[in-house]
């Protein structure tokens, strides 16, 4: 009787260890799936979060995208606008310069009727279409000029031209006449004509020399007609 009721209780007490280990590892599964569950909540919360931010940072490109496109258009306006003014400001400098050398003229033409009547009616000398060219030796220059009469019914002008080249040499002012300058002729040019006449010739100028004026010297030896000393800026053109 006793060995039935010993037994009976074994079979009990290992009943019940099944029992708790049921329980156990439903207690486990069941853990897992709350923390599988709270995961699965925080990867969604994450993936969100990480979709909002993406879509922050894809407007913020598209802005800048706009920004830069605008910056563009506006770095075509200005360059643009900056060769317009570089335009304007090189045709303002070439009216200003015509208009400067119509103002010269004028005032020479002024300055010869002006001469010409304190002279008393006597024949007056005019220089015109004086022009510089540089030729193909450094230095070297070819220059052309006309002399004409403004008192149609003077008659015969005569006497002689010496071209002057003043400028800084050496760091000193100095006016060289062609004679001085080696390699420059004619020296003087000869002078005879009734209403006009052309001449022309070539200046060699030394490498320490900065011509800044080309002076022209006429030295009349008719009578009633006075000298005439003009001076203009140093241009070479093409």
């Amino acid at each position: 009787m006793s060995d039935s009721g010993g037994g009976g209780e074994s079979a009990g007490t290992r009943s019940g260890g099944v029992g708790w280990r049921l329980v156990l590892a439903l207690l486990v599964v069941a853990a897992i799936g709350v923390a599988f569950a709270g995961g699965l909540r925080l990867g969604r919360e994450e993936a969100e979060s990480l979709r909002i931010g993406f879509a922050a940072l894809a407007k913020e490109r598209d802005g800048l995208a706009e920004r830069i496109g605008e910056l563009e258009q506006e770095a075509i306006v200005f360059e643009r606008t900056r060769k317009i003014d570089l335009e304007a400001n090189q045709t303002a400098q070439e009216d200003l310069k015509k208009a400067q050398d119509e103002r010269l003229a004028l005032e020479k033409e002024v300055s010869f009727l002006r001469r010409l009547i304190q002279e008393g009616g006597g024949g007056f000398l005019r220089i015109q279409d004086l022009k510089l060219t540089q030729m193909d030796e450094p230095g070297e220059l070819a220059y052309s000029f006309t002399v004409s009469q403004i008192m149609q019914d003077f008659g015969e002008s005569e006497g002689m031209i010496e071209l002057k080249v003043a400028g800084r040499l050496d760091g000193e002012e100095q006016t060289l006449p062609l004679s001085k300058l080696t390699g420059s002729e004619p020296t003087k040019h000869a002078m005879k004509f009734r209403h006009f006449q052309s001449f022309e010739g070539r200046i060699r100028l030394p490498d320490a020399l900065q011509p800044q004026n080309l002076v022209i010297e006429i030295k009349p030896t008719t009578s009633n007609l006075p000298p005439l000393v003009e001076s203009y800026a140093w241009s070479v053109g093409d």
